[in-house]
Parts: C-alpha cells; structure tokens; sequence
C-alpha cells in the first residue's frame, strides 16, 4: 500500500509515527523517573513493571526512527548520517575528555547521563541544521 504514495506522503506518515512513539516514549520515562517517587513509593515490582514498558515503548521508537530514515530521500539521508556521525565523535571525545578533567581534578563538576543526552541533541541538532544549510545553498549555486 504504501508504494502508491508519494515520497512527501510516507515522509508525513514516517514522521507522525515517529512523533507520536517519541511522545510515548518521553511519557514512560517521565513515569518511570518520577514514579517511584510521586505515586507509588518505591515498590520494586511496579518500577520494575514500567521499566520493561519504557525498554519495549523505546524499541518501537527506535523501529519508527529507522523506518523515518528509510523513508528519506538520499540526501536528507546523507544529512542525517553525517550527523549522526558528528554526534558520536563529539560525545565520544568531549565525553572522555571530561571525564579526564574530572579525573585529574581540574573540574569537580559530575557529569550525569543527562548532561550527556543534552550534549548529543544539541550536536544532532546544530550538524543538522548546518549540513541542510550547506546542501541547500549547493543545489543553488548548480
């Protein structure tokens, strides 16, 4: 079925799922962050319980994420891996060279996983941001 659609449409349709299990996704983890804390007092079996739900509503999220990237075209792929790849470099160097700083004891300030997901949505985010500005301006300068 969805060959008969347009690559605009399955784009929508890939990018509404996507939207709709990341939502999903953040609501779990906001029940299981703050859960055991707010509503049912730290009862092991109930934490655990949503836990397995955010892990099973997280695969699904990843499932749609791949299905969006498929449905791409080839240079909003491209778009997408590079900065993916410049998301792994700079959390994999800027991760270990803080962990060195605090290491050696010239920062005291920990870095929690948090901080680390903040780093890699901000360098998702501006690469991608900036490689749509480069390859836009190229098919503009043909």
């Amino acid at each position: 079925m969805q060959t008969q659609l347009t690559l605009k449409q399955r784009q929508k349709i890939n990018t509404t799922n996507l939207a709709k299990w990341t939502l999903i996704w953040l609501l779990s983890l906001a029940i299981c962050s703050f859960g055991p804390v707010l509503i049912w007092d730290h009862n092991n079996v109930v934490s655990g319980f949503f836990i397995v739900v955010n892990v099973v509503v997280g695969t699904a999220m990843i499932i749609a994420n791949k299905r969006n990237l498929q449905g791409l075209d080839e240079l909003q792929q491209k778009i997408h891996l590079s900065a993916m790849g410049f998301t792994l470099g700079a959390v994999v160097v800027g991760g270990l060279a803080y962990s060195n700083l605090q290491l050696s004891g010239i920062i005291s300030v920990r870095a929690d996983i948090p901080d680390l997901m903040f780093l890699m949505g901000a360098v998702y985010l501006i690469s991608t941001y900036i490689l749509n500005k480069r390859y836009s301006c190229d098919e503009g300068d043909e």
